[in-house]
């Protein structure tokens, strides 16, 4: 089986100590269990919370992600759109926070686990 890259296993939602094991219970869009993720890696045993409230600090990543969104949203209607006005920027940014919401939540715990979870990546070894 071919190593999956970093990028690769953030993007699938993998332990960053193996690469190998989900970091959620359900799919983004199961929307009663998107919120839950697992206490630990199935693969390796890693455990994800560091410490109580470790997650925390994902809200900024997860701002920053929106802000982005925002920004990116309102300039594409500037140019887009003539004759926009207030309503059209509300109504577009409210329309893909819903839904986009679940994937933000889910990738800014990923991205803070990688960042600040202090794993080294060792990959299973077959002998």
């Amino acid at each position: 089986m071919a190593k999956r890259t970093k990028l690769s296993a953030v993007l699938q939602g993998r332990c960053p100590q193996c690469r190998e094991g989900r970091l959620f219970i359900s799919k983004a869009y199961n929307l009663k269990k998107f919120l839950l993720m697992k206490k630990e890696c199935d693969a390796c045993g890693a455990r994800f919370e560091k410490e109580p409230r470790f997650f925390d600090g994902a809200m900024y990543i997860s701002y920053a992600m929106s802000v982005g969104l925002f920004l990116v949203s309102a300039f594409v209607i500037n140019y887009t759109i003539e004759e926009a006005n207030e309503n059209t920027y509300l109504i577009a940014i409210i329309t893909e926070v819903i839904l986009l919401y679940p994937l933000m939540y889910r990738y800014s715990r990923v991205f803070f686990l990688y960042s600040f979870g202090g794993f080294k990546y060792t990959p299973k070894q077959n002998n």
